[in-house]
């Protein structure tokens, strides 16, 4: 069975210790902006970035995928600029 057709499948991502935000992975907007500030500012782990940027590729949207990946190495060697801790 292909796991893109179970339902609930989501990501959450804490912002500030008191908000839970989930990122539906079926229904992921193309435009991955709003997704990239949200791994920003919640400080995520690697795990999440590179799930995200996996479910951007699997769906066809290979250049929100690699945006995230690259804006991941980015934070990942900045993470001043970014606000994110490895």
């Amino acid at each position: 069975m292909d796991d893109t057709s179970l339902p609930g499948r989501s990501v959450d991502i804490e912002l500030g210790g008191q908000e839970v935000i989930t990122i539906d992975l079926d229904n992921l907007d193309p435009n991955p902006d709003d997704v990239l500030d949200l791994l920003k500012e919640g400080q995520c782990t690697i795990f999440v970035w590179t799930k995200l940027a996996g479910e951007y590729w699997r769906r066809g949207y290979l250049e929100a995928a690699e945006r995230i990946a690259l804006t991941a190495i980015e934070c990942t060697s900045n993470s001043a600029n970014c606000r994110y801790l490895c």
